[in-house]
């Protein structure tokens, strides 16, 4: 039951300290405004994004590009791979064939 006492204790309600309301308003007070930035400063940060969106894009695709490409040559291999085996079982059983006739 100690917790529920402690509990107790931390939740009973306390008077503010004399200077709350000074430390809430100053902490709320208006900030100074900040000088706004001049717009081509804007511009040049939405050029830049969109430069780089079109680079990473660019990369991207040519990275699928490559992939594709990779891909690719591996399923050639393999189909010769097949291609020359079946080619080899065709010539032993035209040669099984010549040598039965």
């Amino acid at each position: 039951m100690n917790f529920e006492e402690e509990l107790r204790t931390a939740l009973r309600r306390r008077e503010p300290s004399p200077d709350f309301t000074a430390r809430v308003r100053a902490r709320v007070a208006p900030q100074p405004a900040r000088r706004a930035r001049p717009q081509w400063v804007r511009w040049v940060a939405a050029l830049a994004a969109c430069l780089l969106l079109t680079a990473a894009l660019a990369g991207y695709r040519h990275h699928q590009g490559e992939r594709a490409k990779s891909q690719v040559l591996l399923a050639l291999r393999i189909t010769a791979r097949q291609l020359n085996k079946a080619q080899h079982k065709v010539r032993m059983l035209n040669a099984a064939h010549r040598n039965n006739s």
